[in-house]
């Protein structure tokens, strides 16, 4: 179960990859794509690092959280597989748009990307209201009608 803590820095990181969103579709709006792709690769990556957060995981690569994603969520079934080469390529993207010189990103791959990024937000943010939810219910039945210890062979109220 998810602690006030990991709670709050789930919810900093949601917001933080809005944030990010938002800066994609803006410098859409100025044609700049090669920003765009970044902003949408880092919307992304802040939507993971808030499930992760759940779980009170964190990594200090991008690759190894993305990796422990993919692994732990998306082969688990938790999120749609198209999520995993959606990631691998708004990260492609991003790196070529930001190391690459003379790398010139096309509104098409922007567009793809900042939708992408846009759709896996959404799912993010009904990942971790759902889970909470569940978490909170059985929380409160855990409350109402006790848990059973089975060392104690009683109800801990």
């Amino acid at each position: 179960m998810a602690d006030s803590v990991c709670v709050e820095l789930a919810e900093y990181r949601v917001e933080k990859a809005r944030r990010a969103y938002m800066s994609a579709v803006e410098n859409m709006g100025i044609g700049d794509f090669e920003t765009a792709n970044n902003r949408a690769y880092y919307s992304v990556f802040n939507a993971i690092r808030a499930v992760l957060a759940l779980d009170s995981v964190d990594f200090k690569t991008h690759s190894r959280t993305i990796g422990y994603f993919n692994l732990h969520y998306i082969k688990e079934g938790q999120f749609d597989t198209a999520f995993g080469k959606m990631i691998m390529g708004i990260s492609q993207s991003r790196n070529k748009s930001d190391y690459e010189d003379f790398y010139q990103a096309t509104r098409q791959e922007a567009e793809a990307n900042v939708e992408g990024a846009q759709k896996f937000l959404v799912v993010v943010e009904q990942y971790i209201a759902e889970r909470l939810k569940t978490e909170h219910s059985q929380e409160e039945v855990g409350q109402v009608t006790g848990d059973f210890d089975e060392d104690e062979e009683s109800w801990d109220r």
